[in-house]
């Protein structure tokens, strides 16, 4: 294994007892959208034997006892996902149970595939253990996408190859997920992927475009890593909204691919400091 793959202690920060900490948990979208480059094929979480596995889950991270739980919805959700938490909250929707979700049917190619989001399998499981009285979600949802950068896929562009280095094979590294997945329960498929190697995989991929991709005065693939940083600062920016001053702890459930940028930032920000899920998976 490359040495750039093996974690370190410095691969993050020590907290500061002023500083809020804040666990980045990476996971993958249990109702599999097909939203992300690397898309996992995902088993019905619905099922016993993963339910059984995401109250284990459950019980880890709520050692942790974070004062709030926020998740990758809409921060403009903030109603809707105040009614739906409570609807799971009181009873009246099961975790285990399939229902039909208007609230994040914009994702879904059928409503009904919203209750095996882990915003509700993850995120609300462990906020309603904790007794908490809301799930804040904190995204800010954008299209990367730019006219310069279109440009250069349409014609083809091919950039100079200036240097060797290795890139993972995102088909073949999608079929080893898609393996592990099958081969895991939730705890042990969601402790791999936050494992620094995993957590390199996708920003690779990422900045050999950001970096590379543009010629002349097109700058078509900074642009559109400007874009993707864009959307994790402001998401930041809505978590810095939701916590309030005497908070120590929040735990941000995430897709993995958020969180390599989110703990950067989060280490820049005086008033955070991003902290590992591993201990607790």
């Amino acid at each position: 294994m490359s040495g750039r793959f093996v974690e370190t202690a410095d691969a993050w920060p020590d907290c500061e007892d002023e500083q809020v900490e804040v666990m980045l948990l990476g996971t993958y979208h249990m109702d599999n959208p097909g939203l992300d480059e690397i898309n996992v094929g995902a088993d019905d979480v619905l099922a016993p034997d993963r339910q059984t596995e995401l109250e284990a889950l459950t019980d880890r991270l709520a050692e942790w006892n974070p004062e709030r739980i926020a998740v990758e919805w809409p921060y403009d959700w903030q109603a809707d996902v105040d009614s739906l938490y409570e609807e799971y909250r009181t009873g009246a929707r099961k975790y285990d149970e399939r229902e039909a979700i208007d609230a994040n049917s914009r994702f879904d190619s059928e409503a009904d595939l919203g209750c095996r989001d882990e915003t509700i399998q993850v995120g609300f499981r462990l906020a309603d253990a904790l007794d908490h009285e809301r799930v804040y979600p904190i995204d800010y949802p954008m299209d990367a996408a730019n006219d310069d950068f279109d440009a250069l896929k349409e014609s083809d562009f091919e950039p100079e190859e200036k240097a060797d280095y290795s890139l993972p094979d995102l088909d073949r590294h999608g079929r080893e997920v898609d393996e592990r997945l099958a081969s895991s329960t939730v705890p042990e498929f969601l402790r791999w992927t936050n494992e620094e190697e995993q957590l390199r995989v996708n920003h690779d991929w990422m900045f050999d475009k950001g970096v590379r991709w543009g010629e002349d005065d097109n700058f078509g693939g900074p642009q559109w890593l400007a874009s993707w940083y864009d959307r994790n600062f402001r998401m930041v920016h809505n978590l810095w909204r939701a916590i309030e001053r005497d908070d120590d702890r929040v735990l941000l459930l995430v897709g993995s691919g958020h969180v390599r940028v989110l703990r950067h930032l989060l280490t820049e920000a005086p008033m955070f400091c991003p902290v590992s899920p591993l201990p607790y998976l």
